[in-house]
């Protein structure tokens, strides 16, 4: 077994790599992980893009790991679960846990949390023959079929556990038990979990690509229905008669941290300003050229920030160019003064403020390094935080000026 192991947004060496093994990773990684050609037919290389964690094929283990490090990554991950529901010391950030131990951690953590007062209940239409009436006797049907009427067809409202949020968590948990890796203490967690979920359909990752709609009624599954949802997006089996089986398990970082600014400036921001995550608009006036921000920080109903959070600028100016085009132009059609450009890592990391001609539209480009200590990132998010407070609602008193001026040079 050949174990290669990147960072994110990395090459590998030239190793060989036979037909089969190739095949099967080309299936499961597509868009995830390059699989480059070499002189050498019977050598491939990787190239890691911003999606980290583990991939099992045939004779081959592929890990890809962030550069930032793993208590970093957790700490994005866990954005949006309620405090206190995971400490350092129960997943081992420390000791350099594996990424989808550490994932799976939190997600039968938040998954535990959210059930343990029992599953959530809810009404579903069901049309079935029975063997007397129930609900509303389906009269069409019987007309169709009257030498079926010994067992009337019925249309009723079933209040029941088997409904789209369970099933959500249900799947996350099945497709965790069959990882191959995952240790013995998560797999137990798992499988007592798994328990509570009896009476509720099995479905496949494709079936909850949507996610669920959060309501009032399930807002105490948001959590473990949002880490289910990333976990799901990564997750990839595949088995072919007479194989073994092939697995990928990966986290796309810029989703991951996208996610967590977003949750963070949140935190910070409200009740004064809301951050909205991509809200639909459009750029035209009759709605056919629809678009759909990453971020945008309303005033009430009135959007007064466009925001762009990125994980990694990858390129020199003209790169980036590219990539702020479509904010500058969601900040022009909103229209909003103030366009931020949240990142991570840059090649070449852009001046910290532009003023676009022809718009006017300011763009602040701010970096939020993730090498740095849990306090530094705090204090770092808070300087963001203000500075979007300030371009959204005005200028600070005189005695605040002082915090929100070191984030940019100019407010």
């Amino acid at each position: 077994m050949r174990t290669v192991t990147l960072t994110e947004h990395s090459t590998s060496d030239p190793f060989p790599l036979g037909g089969t093994a190739r095949e099967r990773l080309f299936d499961l990684v597509a868009g995830r992980l390059e699989v480059q050609a070499t002189a050498d037919p019977g050598q491939v290389r990787l190239r890691s893009t911003s999606w980290v964690g583990a991939v099992h094929v045939p004779g081959l283990t592929v890990r890809v790991t962030p550069r930032a490090g793993m208590a970093n990554l957790f700490t994005m991950f866990s954005a949006g679960i309620p405090g206190g529901t995971l400490g350092r010391e129960e997943v081992g950030w420390e000791g350099g846990v594996d990424l989808v131990d550490g994932v799976a951690a939190f997600l039968l953590r938040a998954i535990d949390d959210c059930t343990r007062r029992g599953l959530l209940h809810g009404y579903l239409h069901r049309e079935e023959s029975l063997h007397v009436i129930r609900g509303r006797l389906l009269v069409g049907q019987v007309a169709v079929r009257p030498w079926a009427a010994a067992r009337p067809p019925c249309g009723y409202d079933d209040f029941t556990v088997d409904v789209p949020e369970n099933r959500m968590l249900r799947c996350a948990l099945e497709q965790l038990l069959r990882w191959p890796a995952l240790p013995p203490v998560l797999r137990r967690g798992a499988t007592a979990l798994a328990v509570r979920f009896d009476g509720v359909s099995p479905t496949v990752p494709d079936d909850h690509r949507g996610g669920v709609p959060i309501t009032r009624l399930n807002e105490h599954y948001a959590a473990a229905l949002d880490l289910a949802g990333q976990a799901l997006e990564g997750v990839t089996i595949s088995h072919r008669e007479g194989e073994h089986r092939a697995h990928a398990f990966l986290i796309d970082l810029q989703d991951v941290f996208q996610r967590w600014v977003a949750a963070e400036l949140q935190a910070r921001l409200w009740p004064m300003l809301h951050v909205s995550e991509r809200p639909a608009y459009s750029l035209d006036d009759d709605a056919r050229l629809p678009v759909r921000p990453d971020l945008v920080v309303m005033r009430g109903a009135r959007p007064a920030l466009v925001l762009q959070a990125r994980h990694r600028l990858v390129g020199a100016s003209s790169a980036l160019s590219q990539e702020v085009s479509a904010l500058l132009l969601q900040a022009a059609s909103l229209p909003v003064p103030t366009a931020l450009l949240v990142y991570a890592d840059a090649e070449h990391p852009p001046e910290p403020q532009m003023r676009i001609r022809g718009t006017g539209t300011r763009l602040l480009c701010l970096p939020l390094t993730l090498d740095a200590t849990p306090d530094a990132l705090s204090a770092r998010l808070d300087e963001i935080a203000e500075l979007v407070r300030v371009s959204a609602l005005g200028p600070l008193p005189q005695r605040n000026r002082t915090q929100a001026s070191a984030v940019v040079p100019t407010i």
